[in-house]
């Protein structure tokens, strides 16, 4: 029996024709069915009506009408309208449809995924909203191939991508590259991108030298904000708690999370957009005591506003983000002396960055022309003080124990893409030009000698060939850099269909990473620290391989992939610690590192049900010294596997989702020396552990939505570790601290549109 609940369907009438009222429901559960379209199939009375849930259809004409009602997600209807004095309720047959991903990064124009040469992986906003995700850590921790690390003092999430370190990937917010507080060049603290303005994640992994730059060997992953929903006004609040293991109170202990943002039409080709998110992390005790945190507290502030101009031909846009971030770090109290009040002695680690783009996409006859123009400001304090407990009053400590850091970047990136330029009937040819320029300033008292600055202009270019089944993409980079001598960068890619749903993809890519402000130039002693750069680094080279079969079966919506990789990097820069415990840490050339791997995942869709799991197996070889490639083997493989799956109960709006992920041991081989001074070569590493995740969430048709669920049900909080990073005699022992054991949380968030 179908259900009373209706989509209303609006018409403006013609003439003095008569008028009959139409109806659309779900012939599985009766609900109203939006973005439907009603044509007349005579010609003597030709009309064609949008779907809208808000009103009745008035139909025009003289009965008996044919009528064609068409929508994406129901099976086209041809139905002939007899004259009646009742409503006509009319009802469709749901149906699938199998929709390919389109995607932007790397490419020339938006595309289907399928068609690109590249493999790019998407994570929606729906996965988003259904992981209920405080932090881009807490969405790409259940991807394959990535690998989080974390460290407590600052706060900063860690990344590895194909068992490569963070210098070497990417990050990109619509296609701007990041700015942190490790500068440019070096690891993204992704906690610090704002995560509900996200609309669309993609990653892309392999060098993308010849498109994004030298740093994106490991991979690029592009961050896509959201700019417009066509609607006039969109208002969307939510407010979300969530317990840290078992601590949580009110307004202190737990994270709190609140946000609200508005968009709103100001003409037709003029929108605006202002968001503004306040996270708060109350820190975690864990093993320590009192005011002590085993996990730092942290309080960040976002804020984001839009400025957009759109026709048909041309796009332009300015966006700000804005964050605010304090850490702190609190120390135990002092109450032994009884003629002075008790005190404690805090440290708070303050980041402000801005971000300005000026974007500008201009529609040409065969060929778009895309610029950005991009400033970015990131200053960072630490901030050591007295604090006296009974009156609050602060007292700052000596100057020496005060650090400031300043990274700012200025960027410019201009393409021309055309599209089948040449008109050839066998050959499609596009292709594109660019120039890119970067200028990286750096400042502060850890940087040696004062601020520094790196330049950094490329030229690149490419052309992607089609005919038939096959598909190629040649390019090459040129670049110039203010302290080294760049060498050019080119790859090779190859795409073939092997049979309408089968592609085989195969790249090349040759990369190069120069050394980073920091690298060269940082210098961090104190009573805690002893960090040097190091000025005589040389710069990154390497060669990536990497191949895929995507395989998809569209009677049963489901796809599998299958996919391969191989770096060699040449004088890879990393950290060096010395066996001396009175000598400084610094950066060091490796001789050479290698990882190698593959992974497959399969995605299922049908109905209700989205599933997906996947298994990947990673392998780092990395040369210590030049007498001891015999002594250690070539790969230390490790394994992971995901899954995830989610299933919606479309009458109560209720959907249930899970989220899984096994991180097998992350293991190097390192130096260490005995007893007597000698140093060989030891398996070190972290043992492996896993998460869990469990949302349940409801939505009602007024735009409110709740959300419960459980994060980390396995309850994991530190896993062993006897990997010291270099460090010499025996290579300790301990902890590594993964997480901060099972949390609740809920959320709840109202959302609303007028046309």
């Amino acid at each position: 029996m179908l259900r009373s609940a209706i989509i209303f369907l609006m018409l403006i009438s013609f003439g003095a024709h008569a008028q009959y009222q139409i109806r659309l429901i779900d012939a599985n559960n009766g609900r109203p069915i939006a973005n439907a379209t009603i044509a007349s199939l005579d010609t003597a009375n030709a009309f064609s009506v949008a779907a809208d849930q808000h009103r009745e259809a008035l139909i025009p004409g003289e009965a008996p009408l044919n009528l064609l009602i068409t929508h994406l997600g129901y099976a086209t209807v041809q139905h002939t309208l007899q004259e009646t004095t009742a409503v006509e309720v009319i009802a469709l047959a749901p149906q699938e449809q199998w929709l390919d991903e389109v995607v932007i990064t790397g490419q020339y124009t938006a595309q289907s995924a399928m068609q690109s040469v590249y493999r790019v992986r998407s994570i929606d906003n729906k996965r988003i909203e259904a992981q209920a995700a405080n932090s881009l850590q807490d969405v790409l921790s259940n991807e394959l191939n990535i690998r989080f690390s974390r460290d407590n003092a600052t706060g900063v999430a860690g990344m590895s991508l194909q068992g490569i370190s963070g210098q070497n990937v990417k990050v990109l917010i619509d296609g701007v590259p990041m700015v942190g507080r490790s500068g440019v060049a070096n690891e993204i603290d992704l906690n610090q991108i704002n995560v509900n303005s996200i609309e669309k994640i993609e990653i892309v992994e392999g060098p993308m030298a010849v498109n994004y730059g030298a740093d994106a060997l490991a991979g690029v992953i592009n961050i896509i904000t959201k700019k417009g929903s066509g609607q006039k006004i969109t208002l969307n609040a939510s407010l979300q708690e969530e317990t840290v293991g078992r601590e949580y109170s009110l307004f202190d202990e737990g994270i709190h999370n609140a946000s609200v943002s508005l968009g709103y039409q100001l003409a037709p080709r003029w929108y605006a957009q202002a968001e503004t998110r306040i996270n708060r992390f109350g820190g975690w005790t864990g093993t320590g005591e009192g005011r002590d945190k085993s996990w730092y507290p942290k309080t960040q502030q976002f804020n984001t506003g839009l400025l957009k101009y759109a026709t048909d031909e041309v796009e332009i846009y300015y966006r700000l983000d804005h964050l605010h971030e304090i850490i702190e770090n609190l120390g135990p109290v002092n109450s032994l002396n009884p003629l002075r009040d008790p005190f404690a002695l805090d440290e708070e680690y303050i980041a402000k960055r801005w971000m300005h783009q000026l974007q500008a996409d201009v529609a040409l006859d065969k060929a778009q022309w895309s610029t950005v123009l991009s400033f970015t400001d990131y200053h960072r304090n630490t901030y050591q003080f007295v604090r006296n407990m009974v009156t609050q009053d602060q007292i700052t400590t000596v100057a020496g124990e005060q650090d400031t850091i300043t990274y700012a970047s200025l960027f410019m990136r201009s393409t021309l893409s055309t599209s089948d330029l040449l008109g050839m009937s066998d050959w499609q040819i596009s292709s594109q030009v660019g120039v890119e320029s970067t200028k990286e300033t750096a400042d502060g008292t850890t940087l040696s000698d004062g601020s520094k600055d790196i330049w950094n202009h490329a030229l690149f270019g490419s052309v992607e060939l089609k005919k038939g089944k096959l598909g190629l993409r040649p390019g090459v980079r040129f670049s110039h850099n203010s302290s080294f001598t760049t060498i050019p960068t080119g790859s090779i890619n190859v795409k073939y269909d092997l049979t309408p749903k089968t592609q085989f993809r195969f790249g090349y890519g040759r990369g190069f990473r120069a050394p980073s402000v920091r690298e060269l130039y940082h210098e961090f002693i104190d009573a805690n620290h002893n960090l040097l750069g190091n000025e005589n680094l040389r710069p990154e080279y390497s060669h990536n391989f990497n191949a895929d079969v995507a395989y998809q079966w569209s009677k049963i919506h489901s796809t599998l992939n299958l996919s391969g990789f191989y770096n060699h990097i040449e004088d890879r820069i990393t950290f060096f610690v010395p066996e001396e415990a009175n000598q400084p840490t610094t950066y060091t050339n490796l001789l050479q590192f290698q990882s190698l791997g593959g992974s497959t995942l399969w995605k299922y869709q049908h109905k209700a049900l989205t599933a997906s799991a996947g298994f990947a197996y990673i392998g780092r070889y990395q040369q210590l010294r030049a007498e001891a490639l015999g002594d250690i083997p070539t790969f230390v493989f490790t394994p992971e596997v995901n899954a995830s799956a989610s299933y919606l109960w479309a009458l109560p709006q209720i959907t249930l989702s899970a989220f899984y992920k096994y991180t097998g041991p992350a293991k190097n081989y390192q130096l260490v020396s005995d007893e007597e001074g000698n140093s060989s070569p030891q398996l070190l590493g972290i043992d492996p552990f896993q998460f869990l995740d469990v949302t349940l969430s409801k939505n009602w048709r007024n735009g409110l939505s709740l959300g419960i669920g459980a994060r980390n049900l396995l309850d994991v909080t530190s896993v062993n570790n006897n990997f010291t990073g270099g460090t010499a005699h025996g290579g300790g022992g301990g902890a590594a601290p993964i997480a901060y054991g099972r949390s609740y949380f809920a959320r709840l968030t109202y959302q609303f549109t007028k046309n």
